[in-house]
């Protein structure tokens, strides 16, 4: 089956809601078990909570599992951290297990790092440390970022579009002919109707994330054997940033896969079986 047609069935299946916190509206979907702990999808750098839509299901039968969109609103990662908190309490939910996938494993370390003890466990994917060493590197590497965002804001979009679709197909790596296909489907149904507006918050938001406070292996401390790391061998996050993240950690599980920074679309059933053992393993599930 095709994104497109996945997505169909998606929004058929599962209600989407709307929720105002403090000024800030987040758009998204709850469902699952009520009563059971609460996984919280954290979305990577196209802020797509649908990019999560084969996980939902799968986790829901023992789990709450919440995604949601970042609200335009919020204009820094700072400011998103203190949203989220704010919206988990409207919603009743406490010590969260962040399932984070690239930038949204960088935004759950953030969240860790400003809330002490109310965080219940980390699964990071596809994802780099918010160390020091990390964050000067990805500055080195972008330092042309402010720039991008300004060409973002004030360029045509709407001529954009192919070349962002070309640059998301720029992470495919060694996926089959099928998966393939449903990346490019995936970037072509996304920038159908995607918005100027989302897309500078989201780029502001990356390029806000190497202005962060780095983190220590101290904030992680209290999640000691509560972490999982899924590492692909050809992620955009290079083997030396994975190892600053693993040393950031204490006690992580670690689990190295084959394939890209796209495998957590492409190879959702893998990525589920493993998150699904880590969880019945530490979180009693």
């Amino acid at each position: 089956m095709s994104y497109s047609e996945d997505l169909k069935i998606f929004r058929a299946a599962h209600t989407y809601k709307a929720s105002i916190v403090e000024g800030s509206t987040f758009h998204y979907v709850l469902s699952g078990k009520k009563d059971g702990k609460t996984l919280v999808l954290l979305n990577g750098g196209m802020n797509t909570m649908e990019m999560w839509m084969g996980y939902v299901d799968a986790l829901s039968s023992d789990y709450q599992v919440l995604l949601f969109d970042y609200p335009q609103e919020l204009r820094t990662n700072q400011e998103l951290v203190r949203g989220m908190h704010a919206f988990f309490q409207e919603l009743g939910i406490t010590q969260p297990v962040f399932v984070g996938a690239s930038d949204g494993g960088m935004v759950a370390q953030i969240y860790t790092q400003m809330y002490h003890g109310e965080v219940g466990g980390l699964v990071l994917i596809s994802t780099g440390g918010m160390d020091e060493n990390t964050l000067k590197s990805l500055k080195k590497k972008y330092f042309l970022a402010p720039v991008m965002v300004f060409i973002m804001k004030h360029g045509n979009y709407e001529k954009m579009k192919p070349k962002l679709v070309k640059a998301g197909m720029s992470h495919i790596r060694n996926e089959s002919k099928e998966e393939i296909a449903y990346a490019q489907d995936m970037f072509e149904t996304i920038f159908k109707d995607y918005k100027q507006e989302k897309d500078v918050h989201i780029s502001s938001l990356l390029a806000d994330l190497m202005n962060q406070k780095p983190v220590t292996a101290d904030d992680f401390a209290q999640l000691e054997g509560n972490i999982l790391l899924i590492l692909p061998d050809q992620d955009f996050f290079s083997g030396e940033m994975q190892k600053n993240l693993i040393q950031l950690m204490h006690n992580p599980e670690i689990q190295y896969v084959s394939g890209g920074h796209l495998s957590t679309v492409l190879k959702v059933d893998a990525y589920v079986r493993t998150i699904r053992d880590f969880l019945s393993k530490h979180q009693g599930k």
